[in-house]
């Protein structure tokens, strides 16, 4: 094994983390298609990746001494994937149309109840800065980028702070994870695979069973989209929603390949809980709906219901702090340990500058503490969800900003507090990716690879400060070009209203403690230690806990199905072939994995290169 040349990883890396972040909210925005860097899936990393694989095992067979080390690969793609987690859903694209927009769309409501509350310092409010953005840039004027770099600088500090502190968490829980509970982290088996090298090319790709995978979605997906392009030809369904409980609730019957494929690598246990609660949590809901038990209030992102979005974030939450606390004796050691004092001191400062930024935007300290514990324990929930059962869509059942208002009162709050927690919306509300999560996996791919943390470390960074700042100048140059209104994206038409609305509804009409919220907190976080207890007194015991924390979310709603459909599948061959068979037919869902991703990054320059408006949308998350 040779040495890693880490400068020239760094260089492709930070070249297609730009490309990522650059141009796919420029394709999103324009094509008004969906993104390939919304979710935990990091599609757009995994086509990038397939393509950089491919064309270095062709300079392989010609230049061994120029072609990637499977090493060099492995930081390639964990870049990749940190840069997945910025552009679009994961921050950017949440964040800039929010600051000016919360003028823009303005009523004599917000007027009143909400634009007086705003830090103006952390929003762009030149009248012709925010209308031109919306409207377009007119013929013969230039970007007032002097209005935005403010706000921007401001936000910068407080996104890199978040950024910086998720990596560092992950530096140091990663060890335990890895070595001692042996997490499966299923999103790093694809690009594992992939890296390796046997003359040129990796064995997978030698295997005819891992193209037979790979033809199954490419066909399919295809076959629907060209739809698209040409009427005339039938339309393939892939997903239908049965409504249920008097036609309360909605059942969506969903075909997303890409999570079979990777369900396949996940344990039994953590894949049947997935779709096993989401199921209990329909049933729930559905009895609620039609007994007419249940609570409306502005509770923010809790899509489905208050009841077991709470229920699952009791779960997860309990699920986090019994972590924490069996790892209480080597998170100690980790943070005291001379070699790590430096990492452990700015993961302190980190802390503090989110704290204090975010009392700077309005919030009382002890809400802006209390927030920022809430918020790192729903990553750090997220992160473990991910890792472990290998969902690549996922969420938050409510998010921290609700649960700070449930917890305090509006009164105590204030109306610049609520305002100030409106604007967590970009990075602490719609988790569907995080910067975390793609550490996580980073550094698990490290582990595997023998790659130095710290190294990963710094390759993080580069990606998030190329990331922050791609993202930035590609939204807006895109928006003042075209105007917002005329973009896709629902982050330009319902995004900032949504936002606005569940704010403004709490300045007026107060609420106090949440009894009603977090007695199913309390629920969901007693069943998860309950089932924590029956999984470990009784080692046959066939479901985890961990469905608890994530079933009752939209994202599960969508890709339940896909799990049980995987699960089956799994369960089938394990019970009638044995391991054996189950080894022999990796190879088939490793490409129904690539395959899916790949078809939705040729789909995707399709329609970018024709025009497509709206673009098809041949995978979950593109």
């Amino acid at each position: 094994m040779g040495k890693i040349r880490f400068g020239i990883s760094l260089l492709i890396g930070g070249i297609f983390s730009f490309i990522i972040c650059f141009f796919d909210p420029m394709r999103v925005l324009i094509s008004k298609g969906a993104s390939m860097t919304s979710d935990y899936s990091i599609g757009a990393a995994f086509f990038y990746f397939f393509l950089i694989v491919l064309i270095n095992g062709i300079i392989d067979r010609t230049n061994k001494r120029i072609s990637l080390k499977p090493e060099e690969l492995i930081i390639i793609f964990g870049m990749m994937a940190v840069a997945c987690a910025i552009p679009t859903w994961g921050f950017a694209l949440n964040l800039i149309p929010l600051l000016p927009g919360v003028y823009y769309y303005s009523d004599p409501s917000w007027k009143e109840n909400f634009i007086p509350y705003i830090n103006k310092m952390i929003t762009v409010n030149n009248k012709d800065a925010i209308n031109w953005f919306f409207e377009g840039l007119p013929k013969g004027y230039k970007i007032p980028w002097d209005k935005w770099i403010l706000p921007l600088t401001l936000w910068f500090i407080l996104i890199f702070s978040v950024y910086l502190l998720s990596i560092l968490i992950m530096y140091f829980l990663s060890k335990r994870w890895l070595e001692e509970e042996r997490l499966l982290y299923p999103l790093t088996t694809p690009p594992s695979e992939l890296s390796k090298k046997e003359n040129s090319f990796p064995p997978v790709m030698k295997n005819k069973i891992f193209y037979i995978g790979m033809l199954i979605p490419f066909i399919i997906l295809s076959f629907y989209c060209l739809h698209v392009y040409f009427p005339s030809i039938p339309q393939m369904t892939l997903n239908k929603t049965y409504l249920i409980f008097r036609r309360t609730v909605g059942l969506n019957i969903r075909i997303a390949f890409e999570v079979i494929g990777l369900i396949y690598f996940v344990s039994l246990d953590v894949s049947l809980s997935l779709w096993l609660f989401f199921l209990l949590f329909t049933i729930q809901n559905g009895i609620f709906n039609i007994t007419g038990i249940g609570k409306a209030t502005p509770e923010p992102w809790a899509f489905s219901g208050i009841e077991a979005g709470y229920e699952c974030m009791g779960a997860m939450f309990m699920m986090v702090l019994i972590i924490l606390w069996q790892e209480r004796n080597y998170l100690k050691n980790v943070f005291l340990d001379r070699r790590n004092i430096f990492y452990t001191i700015l993961s302190i400062i980190c802390f503090f500058i989110i704290v204090f930024w975010l009392k700077f935007a309005g919030l009382k300290f002890i809400h802006s503490f209390i927030f920022t514990i809430f918020a790192f324990l729903t990553f750090i929930g997220i992160t473990r969800v991910v890792c472990q059962s290998g969902t690549p869509y996922a969420r938050s059942g409510v998010v921290p900003a609700g649960m700070i208002i449930n917890i305090f009162g509006t009164e105590k709050i204030g109306a610049n507090g609520l305002t100030a927690l409106g604007f967590t919306s970009p990075w602490a509300c719609d988790l569907r990716t995080l910067v975390m999560t793609s550490s996580a996996n980073f550094f698990a791919l490290g582990e595997r690879f023998k790659i130095n943390f710290k190294k990963i470390i710094l390759s993080s960074i580069i990606t998030v400060i190329i990331g922050i700042f791609a993202s930035f100048y590609s939204i807006i140059r895109t928006s003042y070009k075209y105007g917002g209104i005329n973009l896709g994206g629902w982050q330009f038409t319902s995004y900032v209203p949504y936002t606005v609305k569940w704010v403004k509804e709490y300045i007026i009409h107060p609420y106090t403690f949440g009894k009603y919220e977090f007695s199913f907190f309390s629920i969901g976080a007693i069943l998860y230690v309950i089932l924590n207890i029956f999984r470990l007194r009784f080692l046959s015991f066939p479901i985890h806990p961990i469905g608890l924390t994530v079933a009752a979310t939209i994202p599960i709603a969508f890709t339940w199905f896909s799990i049980f459909i995987g699960w089956l599948l799994k369960f089938l061959i394990l019970k009638y072939g044995g391991q054996k068979l189950y080894k022999d037919l990796q190879p088939l869902f490793l490409g129904i994995i690539i395959g899916s991703f790949l078809t939705g990054g040729i789909w995707m320059l399709i329609d970018f290169i024709t025009g497509q408006i709206p673009a098809t949308h041949p995978v979950l998350g593109a």
